[in-house]
C-alpha cells in the first residue's frame, strides 16, 4: 500500500520485503516538512527514526527522461483488454540509471527501477486509487511517536 500527499509533502508505504530468503513487513512514513523518516516493523513492533534531508519527490518524470517506447500490458487479442504503458529512462544523480513505466492515460506510475552500485531496486504500483482514502496512515504509530 502506498499513499502520496503532495500538498502536505508526506509519503506512506506499507511494504512486504524479501531479501536473501528473509521476509518481513516494513512501513515507511516520510514526513518531508518535519524532515523525519520513520520505519515501523509491525512483526516485532519496533520503530526507527531517521533524519530526512532530501527534497520531496515530484510525481513528474525527471526533466532528463528519455522516452524509450510503448508497450501493451495484457492481451491485444481482445479489444481494449491491454493497458498502454509508456517506458522512460533517465540518468540520475547518485544512480547509474532509472527506468520508469507509466500508464498512457493519466501518466500513473506502473513500475520504477533504479540501478546503482548496490544493484537493482524496484517498485511496482497497482490498484491505484486517486485521492487519499485513509489520511490516518500519515499518523506515526505510538512506538514511533515516542521517538519524537
Amino acid at each position: 500500500m502506498f499513499s502520496y500527499d503532495a500538498k502536505n509533502e508526506r509519503i506512506y508505504a506499507n511494504m512486504f520485503m524479501n531479501r536473501e530468503g528473509r521476509h518481513w513487513q516494513q512501513v515507511d512514513l516520510l514526513l518531508f516538512q518535519k524532515e523525519v523518516l520513520f520505519q515501523f516493523f509491525p512483526g516485532n513492533g519496533t520503530c526507527v527514526k531517521f533524519p530526512l534531508h532530501t527534497p520531496f519527490p515530484s510525481p513528474l518524470l525527471p526533466k532528463n527522461a528519455t522516452f524509450a517506447g510503448k508497450v501493451e500490458l495484457g492481451t491485444t487479442s481482445i479489444p481494449h483488454a491491454a493497458l498502454q504503458i509508456n517506458c522512460w529512462v533517465a540518468a540520475q544523480e547518485g544512480a547509474s540509471y532509472t527506468v520508469m513505466t507509466s500508464t498512457d492515460r493519466g501518466c500513473l506510475p506502473q513500475w520504477w527501477a533504479t540501478y546503482d552500485s548496490e544493484g537493482w531496486f524496484s517498485k511496482s504500483f497497482f490498484n491505484i486509487t486517486l485521492g487519499i482514502i485513509d489520511p490516518s496512515v500519515f499518523t506515526p504509530p505510538p512506538q514511533c511517536l515516542e521517538l519524537l
